[in-house]
């Protein structure tokens, strides 16, 4: 299948798209259908792709070759090396340490060769994905991305225009959970993410505000607060909001100055980290636009496979901690997808 995109929709459904796309400035009026795609800085002038043909499906595998038989993929992942994400990280600690920063989100992108098999047949794999995590997914040309996150962006119904959307902040090993409830930094990280989103709604309409909870994703657990906020007719511009709330401190950085974000894409550059991840996608359907936040996810150019991470950095974080939660986010999506 040459271009293709789905995304994980209500009820354990997936809504699917079959290309050739149509890029559009805007989302399609009334009734129709368009999956949202754009890259982590958001310089898609056109990031609307609108399918030539949808449907919906609660097996992700039937739109595979042979019946769903696809090999799945070998990869030979390479070592990593600390160097160039230790420099990163020492100059981030240092802008924190003066008052410069709150926060910032580094990533790091693991690598491999495909050996052998179809990294479509992956989606086989997001079928058994515990319901915490929404699949995605787009193949276009032999390229491609397929992931299974933990975190929306925000969802909105442009008629009833209630918003939600939600602070996910904080990550240790699932054997740590109990001691990971009164971590000091852990709650540090997550509070900053859930104040910002909320004095960030706050102008838009009365906001309500969840309870911190714990996440529990199996191998890994993080903190959740959902936020919820009823907006205007005037305030449901689908492409504003997607300016205004990503990236949220989440996976961006704090205070969200362009200086601070520029310097934030400088470090993604520098690593070498795919331009996709981290970056909203979505789909409008039914009157409902549904934005994810790009990560666990896997994503592929011919044979060069890229397995990214990254990991929030506040005042107390120490290099081999944040190391280790790195490694942590994407042994847990080799694990999800069997990689």
């Amino acid at each position: 299948m040459d271009q293709f995109a789905f995304i994980r929709w209500d009820d354990g459904r997936y809504l699917c798209g079959e290309g050739p796309f149509v890029s559009s400035a805007k989302p399609p009026s009334g009734g129709g259908v368009a999956f949202y795609r754009n890259n982590f800085e958001l310089s898609d002038p056109e990031p609307w792709k609108v399918p030539t043909r949808h449907f919906e499906t609660d097996d992700l595998g039937s739109v595979l070759a042979q019946n769903g038989a696809t090999p799945l993929p070998e990869i030979a992942w390479s070592g990593l090396g600390d160097t160039d994400v230790r420099g990163v990280f020492d100059e981030i600690l240092q802008r924190i340490e003066s008052g410069e920063l709150k926060k910032s989100v580094p990533v790091l992108a693991e690598r491999g060769i495909l050996h052998r098999g179809e990294p479509m047949a992956l989606v086989k794999a997001i079928l058994a994905a515990p319901d915490a995590l929404a699949g995605y997914g787009f193949v276009e040309n032999g390229d491609g991305v397929i992931g299974a996150t933990p975190e929306q962006l925000f969802s909105v119904n442009t008629e009833t225009g209630i918003l939600e959307t939600m602070a996910l902040a904080g990550t240790a090993p699932r054997h740590e959970a109990t001691s990971f409830l009164d971590d000091p930094k852990e709650i540090r990280e997550h509070e900053l993410v859930a104040d910002y989103l909320e004095e960030l709604l706050s102008p838009l309409g009365e906001v309500r505000r969840g309870k911190r909870i714990v996440l529990d994703l199996g191998s890994i657990v993080h903190f959740l607060t959902r936020l919820e906020v009823h907006l205007s007719k005037e305030d449901r511009d689908l492409n504003r909001l997607v300016k205004s709330l990503h990236p949220t401190p989440a996976l961006g950085a704090c205070p969200r100055g362009d200086g601070a974000l520029e310097q934030l894409v400088e470090y993604r550059r520098r690593l070498r980290v795919p331009e996709e991840f981290g970056a909203p996608f979505g789909a409008f359907y039914e009157g409902q636009f549904t934005a994810l936040v790009a990560i666990r996810n896997v994503s592929w150019k011919g044979r060069d496979v890229f397995l990214p991470s990254g990991v929030g950095l506040v005042e107390g974080s120490r290099f081999d901690r944040e190391w280790r939660e790195l490694a942590l986010k994407r042994n847990s999506v080799k694990s999800l997808l069997g990689i």
